[in-house]
């Protein structure tokens, strides 16, 4: 038995079914890795704090976004949970969405660990480990196991492209996330100050070619992004990605990621690419 890693069991579109706001988390008790530890925010959700800046002293776009990717890029460990919302534009042109949530535990420059909880109730769960790659996929009980290039960035940047997997936050994964989001071809401008999710942020909008972001970045000591929204202007209907990120923290338990072990009646298929 073979499987293809990037297709959905229950496909809606180019995105497939995807995300999960209405099925219980209680389904993440089933996971092999802990989650990062949470944090809760929820009091202050509705209560802005308020601003003690001057309004008027604007800051540059790409100062704000260099400020969170040098945050970002500087710790060894992250650990992440991302409420996600995708458009699907399906075969008679209408456009549908999906859920589902994400979380992840990064561990540079060689561990990786994430789950994915759609909203069809299945679970993708995935280890990066030097260069071994393992998916299981609950609850039909199957795994597969591939080698790749031994460090996250190159590791990451083959399941995206040539196995068409959707990682989570890829783009701060791969390469040099300051030319990535930085480049020649990425215009920036900065929006304003804006309140999300108990947070004051900075707001920030980019174009690249093939794609229209923003990004929401928590202001204070730890830049953490809040929120990112993307318009695929290049694809049929522009579809949109949004991820609220929340629990974030840079210091991982000790068994945040583990090794894989396949209980005894899982079956285990073979890990083809989609793109060769």
């Amino acid at each position: 038995m073979t499987l293809r890693i990037g297709q959905k069991p229950c496909e809606h579109g180019r995105l497939g079914a995807l995300v999960c706001l209405v099925v219980t988390m209680a389904l993440f008790a089933g996971c092999q890795a802990p989650p990062p530890p949470a944090t809760d925010n929820d009091d202050k959700l509705w209560s802005p704090e308020p601003l003690t800046g001057d309004a008027a002293a604007m800051p540059e776009g790409r100062d704000v976004m260099s400020r969170m990717l040098e945050f970002l890029t500087a710790h060894e460990q992250l650990g992440f949970e991302a409420l996600v919302t995708y458009e699907a534009v399906q075969e008679s042109g209408q456009m549908l969405h999906f859920d589902m949530v994400q979380r992840m535990a990064v561990h540079q420059p060689g561990r990786l660990w994430w789950t994915t909880l759609h909203d069809d109730a299945t679970v993708d769960s995935a280890w990066f480990d030097r260069g071994e790659f393992t998916l299981l996929r609950q609850p039909a009980n199957v795994w597969g196991q591939i080698d790749l290039p031994p460090n996250i960035s190159d590791g990451v940047e083959s399941l995206v492209f040539e196995y068409d997997l959707d990682v989570p936050f890829a783009d701060m994964l791969i390469g040099d996330p300051m030319e990535v989001w930085l480049g020649e071809d990425v215009s920036v401008d900065y929006v304003g100050e804006a309140w999300v999710d108990g947070f004051w942020t900075d707001h920030v909008a980019l174009r690249k070619p093939g794609a229209d972001l923003e990004v929401w970045i928590r202001q204070g000591e730890e830049p953490f992004p809040v929120r990112r929204h993307i318009n695929f202007t290049d694809e049929n209907g522009a579809p949109s990605y949004t991820a609220r990120y929340r629990k974030w923290v840079t210091s991982l338990p000790d068994d945040a990621v583990t090794a894989f072990s396949p209980t005894p009646d899982a079956e285990r298929v073979e890990l083809v690419p989609v793109n060769e």
